[in-house]
């Protein structure tokens, strides 16, 4: 998605397993605040424009270091709310065709490794298991920032992309034009944009 699914983008975002980065204590844990994040997925449609879609993200957590830049991430998002402005094509891609959220209603993210770049940026490795299918991405992150909300609470904002290939996690419809254009393009971009509230 053009920058998906919160640091996915983003991408439970409940902790576990991720791996720390090598001399860097952990400084904070941080909640994800859901009504102020969002994954976006992008993918080209007759190979001429590109079609947007979000699917809420219900919940992420990380531990981080003292810049808040991430050790570890977990996250959560609702397939079933799959929305691309358009009722019959959310309603394909709720169905067994594609997401079937009748049997695969969620879609998680794992974190396994994430390196730290420059100016806070960072590269995390994880687990994304979606349409019951369990593969490594790798998304490219990056610490927008914090700032003390009016209640006293430290907000913390990221952003984060991946681009992963859907027949991968077996989301393989096909169809194509007359003149043998893919209707929907195999690669897929995932954005995350992502706030969380650091706990006390």
């Amino acid at each position: 998605m053009p920058r998906f699914f919160a640091h996915l983008l983003g991408l439970t975002l409940g902790l576990s397993g991720g791996l720390a980065l090598v001399g860097t204590a952990a400084a904070a844990t941080i909640t994800g605040d859901v009504a102020h994040t969002s994954a976006e997925f992008v993918v080209t449609h007759l190979t001429i424009s590109q079609v947007h879609g979000t699917i809420p993200v219900t919940s992420w957590q990380a531990v981080t270091d003292s810049a808040y830049v991430p050790q570890s991430f977990t996250a959560t998002l609702d397939a079933t709310g799959v929305n691309t402005g358009d009722a019959d094509r959310d309603k394909d891609l709720r169905g067994p065709d594609w997401f079937d959220v009748a049997t695969y209603p969620t879609i998680t993210f794992t974190s396994t490794k994430i390196t730290l770049g420059p100016n806070d940026s960072f590269t995390a490795v994880g687990d994304l298991t979606m349409h019951g299918v369990t593969k490594s991405v790798t998304l490219q992150g990056q610490v927008l920032g914090s700032v003390i909300d009016a209640k006293g609470n430290r907000h913390v904002g990221y952003t984060a992309t991946t681009t992963i290939d859907r027949r991968d996690f077996n989301l393989n419809w096909g169809k194509t034009t007359p003149g043998g254009q893919l209707i929907a393009a195999f690669e897929v971009t995932l954005n995350l944009e992502a706030e969380g509230i650091v706990q006390k």
